[in-house]
């Protein structure tokens, strides 16, 4: 059955549950708009109309292959068949009209243009039925359009952040034409458009800082953003859960929206002029996961990348390199003897190479896991004089933590297990590496903030280190309303 069918079956039992014989179409529109002459609805005539409209329509349309595809498949219609009488069409202007709210112009969602129309539509006396196909084609393609652009802004962001920034490993949802028919078919106007109003505790903060309108034109634009990238989160911060802020260069732990602890951390250097000591592009990822895991006293298990750019040189430049930095190599999974090994050959860049733990092992004396296929983590550091650097852009993407002790501490939950982790951390005498398993599960999030809230709810900025903001901007710049 086509969804066309399907409509008219629903408009049917709306309208017209105790009849015995099931009306048409223009019985419906008769019986809604009190007008006779809707009785005589020719849906062959409708939908020559139909996409006489689409056609000039076409260039208005965010999505207009979405919407050829959903007429093809209704008959011409796909919004306005089933949500013409209920009240519906005005609960979402409703919604449209307050999109500033979201930093988000009304006229992205032709929001006018439809109210005009179904306003015409409304008070139209016609004569003859085809008075009133195009105004049922344009109320459809700009009502339907409006509203899977809506909902996909909302639930989803107005941009795609993957298209922005290569380094951004949050896995996201996009809408496509899947869950747009779908969408189309079981739709609830008022509940979908309920549903997908961000309720992340943050937005709705900054929300009403922008509605309060005392922002300054640079504040409301960092706020903008802001509220563009919590919607790319898609939910609320949870209970409890450690915060790291790129540009901030800090770690909080949070527990119901208050920072009970706070630590300057290192973060990857970056190739943005400024921000940068060896040119190298070294970015943290903006990323989230599940602190599961800690390793006290690590094996640094050296990434290929620092291997071949940095690491090899070393080595060609002083044999005694490994040695010295309690450092060994294998290959293919045996333990090689640096002495023996032609360092100038090609054939090296396929050894594996491991620091062992000790003092000055690169990961300091724990690292703190969580899963995810890029070997980024949060670990202790023996460089401890970079904590008190004001640009603190320095590590390889992985965060350094300027007090492992006190995130050991906290992630463990156990006085006595903390107690012995603090040991280890600290003691000068170096033990064999091992794991500890975290029986209280934490939420991390590596973000991306230049504007954010203190704990007293004031705006405070940071350097845009990685010089992302320009690109946001500019992709945001046709969706504001000023």
């Amino acid at each position: 059955m086509s969804r066309f069918l399907v409509l008219i079956s629903f408009v049917s039992i709306v309208f017209f549950s105790c009849k015995e014989n099931p009306p048409t179409y223009g019985d419906v529109l008769a019986e809604g708009f009190d007008q006779k002459s809707y009785k005589e609805f020719d849906t062959a005539a409708y939908v020559k109309v139909f996409w006489e409209v689409y056609g000039k329509q076409k260039a208005k349309l965010h999505n207009p292959s979405w919407m050829k595809q959903l007429a093809d498949s209704t008959e011409g219609m796909t919004l306005v068949a089933s949500h013409l009488f209920d009240g519906s069409l005005d609960t979402m202007l409703t919604y449209f009209e307050r999109s500033e709210a979201h930093g988000i112009r009304t006229s992205y969602f032709h929001t006018i243009e439809i109210k005009e129309t179904l306003f015409s539509l409304r008070k139209l006396k016609p004569k003859d039925v085809a008075e009133a196909y195009p105004l049922l084609a344009k109320l459809d393609l700009l009502g339907t359009d409006g509203f899977v652009a809506y909902v996909s802004g909302l639930k989803y962001g107005m941009v795609n952040p993957k298209r922005l920034y290569g380094r951004y490993f949050v896995p996201q949802k996009r809408m496509n034409y899947g869950n747009v028919a779908r969408l189309m078919d079981s739709v609830s106007i008022g509940s979908v458009l309920a549903s997908v109003q961000p309720k992340n505790q943050y937005y709705l903060k900054f929300q009403e800082l922008l509605e309060n309108g005392e922002l300054d034109p640079a504040q409301r634009i960092s706020v903008l953003m802001t509220l563009e990238k919590l919607r790319w989160m898609g939910e609320v911060f949870p209970e409890r859960y450690v915060f790291v802020n790129i540009p901030e260069q800090r770690l909080h732990i949070v527990e119901e929206g208050k920072s009970r602890q706070v630590m300057n951390v290192c973060v990857g250097e970056t190739a943005n002029p400024g921000y940068t000591r060896k040119g190298e592009n070294h970015e943290t990822p903006v990323m989230q996961g599940v602190l599961d895991a800690m390793q006290v006293n690590p094996v640094w298990n050296i990434p290929s990348s620092i291997v071949k750019k940095e690491l090899l040189a070393s080595v060609r430049n002083n044999p005694n390199y490994l040695a010295s930095r309690n450092m060994v190599a294998y290959y293919k999974g045996k333990q090689v003897d640096p002495a023996t090994v032609n360092w100038n050959a090609d054939s090296v860049e396929k050894f594996r190479f491991k620091q062992n733990p000790g003092s000055d092992n690169s990961l300091g004396n724990v690292k703190f896991l969580f899963e995810n296929p890029y070997s980024i983590y949060l670990h202790d550091t023996p460089a401890k004089q970079m904590f008190g650097q004001t640009n603190r852009a320095v590590s390889h993407g992985c965060v350094r933590v300027e007090k492992p002790v006190d995130l050991a501490s906290y992630l463990v939950n156990n006085e006595k297990q903390a107690e012995r982790i603090a040991k280890e951390i600290t003691t000068d005498s170096i033990s064999k590496s091992r794991w500890v398993t975290l029986k209280r599960k934490m939420p991390v999030y590596l973000t991306y903030y230049t504007t954010w809230l203190d704990d007293a709810g004031k705006i405070v900025s940071y350097p845009d280190i990685y010089g992302y903001d320009p690109r946001l901007k500019e992709a945001l710049k046709k969706y504001w309303a000023n």
